[in-house]
């Protein structure tokens, strides 16, 4: 079993992209053995038989292969180790395991050293990896790799037909007899962005493996009025190294199989330096789904790479989206920003957990503030980010990005204080000198509402400054900022809970500072419960 890494040498040996498809061979039009001398043709009208795609620089064509027939013919894959240069599907076809690989002990291991392609023709067509076991008892494990992959990003071979199709590809590993399914694309994967005229085609990715680990970017865009989606339909990780869509009035969604009652994950791995912007829905199931108490899936986010991933919820220009957010958004590292305030607000339904990394509100117009709203928020390690204070002018105008937890923000025992980092994108801290702030922490008037909570539980409410106003420089810290202090305060409301207050002053001499600060934490306070 050759290891991954022999793709990345093979790649660089054999491709050059005026080569990709140097030696078309054309599936037939009757289910073989993939490998098969019987199974190949090199013309698309099939009348020429030839040898089976497997070299480096084969491309397996898949076109139209059904024809009159009521199913697509297979190819199946017998052997344990199959290697091509490339694929292209148009229209329905098949891909599957046969039964002789049941039973062995090692993985099947199917790759594409170039790219797997499910194009776009007047067939609505599916590109399908599976299994054809039978009756036949046993096991078997499957790793397909790719060097990228698109879907419905071009018509087959940049032909005009009468009307254009869906293109979708489906990883179909919902057999009950696969014990483990892993795909791997070293490359970007690219859903939709056919700019050929006339084509509104959906492109739709089926994800039923285990884990799809995707080591570039995940870039979704659209065919004309036509949507791009990524279903998954069983417990799934879709691992990616960065999300991207950009298209304000786009129809992007990445959620769970309608009906399914698994939790999958979206787990980001951005690497540092790299910055995506994500505008689309990433929901439980669906982006429609007007009786909530149908929708049992679940999808969690987790942010665990060193870069920045942001993502916008968003369904075209619609408001009040009944798309549930019902998982846990997890900040491990790096920085993780959302806007969730076009999800109606009955949907709204996520947790925070603060883990490591930072989590900000962050609308796709850094000119305009977000709002990222959760039921539930829990702080272990971490910290919270707020980039664009110099955009908003947030230090005298009071506009700002923010969080809102509608109910209970917890802090775990022992955790520490919570950093707020004012840096901007680019990591340029924030000047206090070009604003006008208190020469004194006690002469601050205007506080930047940040983030509200229902409640707070672990919380230091034990320095009440008077009225409803308790110090919370116990709790926070600041980050990012200079030629200034940074003062943290809770104001409570009997109404809405808990907010979030920043102030900023002067910075004073060290020894003014320490007695201003010492008279806030200790000479202002009043006792008072700690929730």
């Amino acid at each position: 079993m050759k290891n991954t890494y022999i793709l990345l040498l093979v790649s660089a040996a054999f491709f050059a992209a005026d080569s990709l498809y140097s030696a078309d061979k054309y599936f037939g039009d009757t289910s073989a053995v993939f490998t098969s001398n019987t199974a190949w043709f090199s013309d698309e009208a099939r009348t020429e038989r030839t040898t089976p795609p497997t070299s480096g620089e084969d491309t397996a064509i898949f076109y139209k292969t059904k024809g009159e027939a009521s199913y697509a013919p297979t190819a199946w894959i017998t052997q344990i180790d199959t290697y091509v240069g490339n694929i292209v599907s148009a229209g329905n076809s098949l891909i599957n395991l046969g039964k002789e690989n049941l039973n062995q002990s090692v993985p099947v291991n199917f790759q594409v050293y170039g790219k797997l392609s499910a194009q776009i023709c007047d067939e609505a067509g599916t590109m399908s990896f599976g299994t054809s076991f039978e009756n036949d008892e046993g096991s078997a494990a499957v790793e397909l790799v790719f060097g990228e992959i698109e879907v419905g990003a071009q018509v087959y071979g940049g032909r005009t037909y009468d009307s254009y199709k869906t293109a979708s590809l489906y990883f179909n590993y919902l057999d009950s007899r696969i014990s483990s399914s892993l795909v791997t694309v070293n490359g970007d994967v690219k859903i939709g962005g056919c700019a050929a005229e006339g084509v509104n085609s959906a492109a739709i990715m089926n994800i039923g493996a285990d884990k799809m680990k995707v080591s570039g970017i995940m870039k979704f865009e659209r065919n004309g009025w036509g949507y791009s989606n990524v279903i998954m339909h069983k417990a799934s990780v879709l691992e990616l190294g960065g999300l991207a869509a950009t298209n304000t009035n786009g129809d992007f969604t990445i959620a769970n199989g309608t009906g399914g009652s698994f939790a999958s994950e979206i787990v980001f791995k951005n690497a540092a330096g790299t910055d995506c912007q994500y505008i689309g829905s990433i929901v439980d199931d669906g982006n429609n789904r007007a009786d909530m108490s149908a929708i049992n899936a679940v999808m969690n986010v987790t942010m665990d790479g060193e870069g920045t991933q942001r993502i916008f919820q968003a369904v075209q220009s619609k408001t009040d989206i009944l798309g549930r957010m019902g998982g846990t958004y997890a900040a491990k590292s790096g920085r993780l920003f959302m806007d969730n305030s076009r999800i109606a607000a009955d949907y709204r339904l996520a947790a925070l957990s603060l883990e490591g990394g930072r989590f900000g509100a962050g609308h796709y117009d850094s000119s305009q503030a977000g709002a990222a709203y959760f039921k539930s928020a829990n702080f272990q390690s971490g910290g919270l980010a707020y980039e664009n204070f110099a955009n908003h002018n947030a230090v005298e105008t009071q506009a700002s990005d923010k969080i809102i937890i509608t109910e209970t923000f917890s802090k775990a025992a022992g955790s520490g204080k919570i950093s707020v980092d004012f840096s901007d994108k680019d990591g340029n801290a924030l000047n206090l000198e070009n604003y006008a702030i208190a020469d004194e922490v006690s002469g601050i008037e205007n506080w930047v509402e940040i983030l509200t909570a229902g409640s707070l539980d672990g919380f230091d409410l034990e320095s009440k400054l008077g009225g409803n106003i308790y110090d919370a420089n116990g709790d926070f810290y600041a980050v990012g900022i200079e030629n200034g202090v940074a003062v943290f305060r809770w104001a409570e409301s009997p109404e809405s809970g808990y907010a979030l207050q920043v102030g900023f002053a002067q910075v004073p001499e060290p020894a003014a500072a320490a007695a201003v600060l010492g008279a806030i934490a200790l000479g202002l306070a009043a006792r008072g419960r700690r929730r």
